[in-house]
């Protein structure tokens, strides 16, 4: 039961490594997590690594088991060697600081002419992990006061900063946390959730659909936000195959930067100006974690696009057709309402389509192939036989003769592409025919 929920993310592709005890070792945590009551400095059991979710799953002192981001955690190691990071991050436990110069580089190196890896806001909270020994850094009128700090943003990033600009604090002294900024009728207001309210936030995947052009119409749907509703004082995510919702009584800061919506099981993070990070319980009480991010394109528009042009892929071939025959294979027929009609098909039962199974149904385009295959294949179309549960995917190309079928049952197939052809597969020509 505990694992059920990281099975399909290990066939997609997640880092899952287990000691014969279960166990993937023991990390320190880096950053505190006032959610799930965890300290920095704190030795947890770590279970589960996912690269897709990135999270690891960790033992929490009562006893239940929790996802918390990759970043908030060192790399999980022995017990010992453990215990030894931590020992290493004890001169400056529970140490933050506000950013006092906005734009503050920080480095891989400690030097100030090393590469920046990150540009730091005025008022950012970052967590100080070590100090260590750098080049000295100079005004033009001698060395500034202060010295090199390994800092960890909180976005994940992990550098050198000079402490010049930074003001430090202990994780318990709220006042340097509230990252507010005073207004002139004495009142106070959070900036940076005033900006989390005014965007649309998306699951991260919808923005990897976007970059790679390979657009989902089942997955990317303008429902699928993250929504903050300060009027109402309500929350809500909705994701495919989840809908929640909560009433908050009002939103603290904790020391870790995160925002925690009093009266839920809420708790936001936000990583960059068009990106958070989402920690919540789900339907079945066990801890989430979700990142969504800002995008600018017209979500309902690009579904639209994406729909269009499958429609159009899946006319083109029922016009080259419509009808296609094969002495092996029998009759294959497009219709006109995206159905088809198919006879004679008896050499591919049962291995590729059931037994009993009616010769039609519906066909559609679902997949992409990847740049890879394009040469080979203008696309792979998916055929849902009207009393058959599980669907039969075939490659194909048109030739000047007519249609080439590849099955796909046993093809590679990773985020709605098809990634490689399975092994040995079965491949039919179909010549122009007629009839019905």
């Amino acid at each position: 039961m505990a694992f059920r929920r990281f099975f399909a993310a290990i066939a997609a592709g997640a880092v899952v490594l287990l000691t014969s005890c279960g166990t993937l070792g023991y990390s320190v945590v880096l950053w505190n997590n006032a959610e799930l009551q965890l300290q920095d400095g704190q030795l947890v059991r770590v279970f589960i690594k996912s690269n897709i979710s990135h999270v690891y799953v960790i033992a929490l002192p009562d006893g239940r088991r929790a996802e918390i981001p990759l970043w908030q955690l060192t790399e999980p190691a022995s017990k010992g060697a453990a215990k030894r990071k931590a020992a290493q991050f004890a001169e400056f436990a529970h140490t933050y600081a506000s950013v006092k110069l906005d734009g503050l580089p920080v480095r891989v190196e400690a030097v100030n002419t090393s590469r920046q890896v990150y540009r730091l806001r005025q008022s950012e909270v970052i967590r100080v992990l070590y100090k260590g020994v750098g080049q000295a850094v100079t005004n033009g009128q001698g060395d500034m006061e202060g010295e090199w700090l390994r800092v960890l943003t909180s976005g994940g990033t992990e550098g050198w900063c000079f402490s010049h600009n930074l003001e430090l604090f202990r994780a318990d002294d709220a006042s340097a946390m509230d990252g507010r900024e005073r207004e002139s009728g004495g009142e106070t207001t959070d900036t940076t959730l005033l900006l989390v309210q005014q965007k649309t936030w998306y699951p991260e995947s919808f923005q990897g659909m976007i970059q790679t052009k390979h657009i989902d119409p089942e997955k990317m749907n303008d429902r699928y936000q993250f929504v903050m509703d300060a009027e109402q004082q309500r929350v809500s995510i909705t994701l495919e195959g989840t809908s929640l919702a909560w009433t908050y009584t009002g939103i603290g800061k904790g020391a870790d930067g995160a925002y925690q919506f009093a009266g839920t099981p809420v708790t936001m993070r936000v990583r960059g100006d068009d990106e958070i990070s989402v920690q919540y319980a789900g339907a079945d009480g066990r801890l989430k974690a979700q990142t969504f991010v800002a995008l600018t394109e017209d979500i309902g528009l690009l579904v639209q696009e994406e729909t269009e042009r499958r429609e159009k892929e899946l006319e083109h071939v029922r016009l080259f057709g419509p009808s296609f025959a094969s002495s092996n294979y029998g009759r294959l027929r497009f219709l006109d309402d995206g159905t088809f009609s198919w006879s004679g098909y008896q050499l591919l039962v049962p291995t590729i389509i059931a037994q009993g199974t009616q010769g039609s149904g519906t066909v559609y385009v679902k997949y992409f192939v990847s740049n890879a295959l394009k040469n080979s294949y203008d696309g792979i179309l998916t055929f849902r036989f009207s009393n058959m549960a599980k669907e039969v995917h075939f490659l194909y190309k048109l030739t000047d003769d007519g249609l080439r079928l590849e099955d796909a049952s046993r093809a590679q197939i990773a985020n709605g592409v098809v990634t490689a052809r399975g092994t040995s597969p079965l491949v039919m020509f179909f010549s122009h025919g007629t009839g019905n």
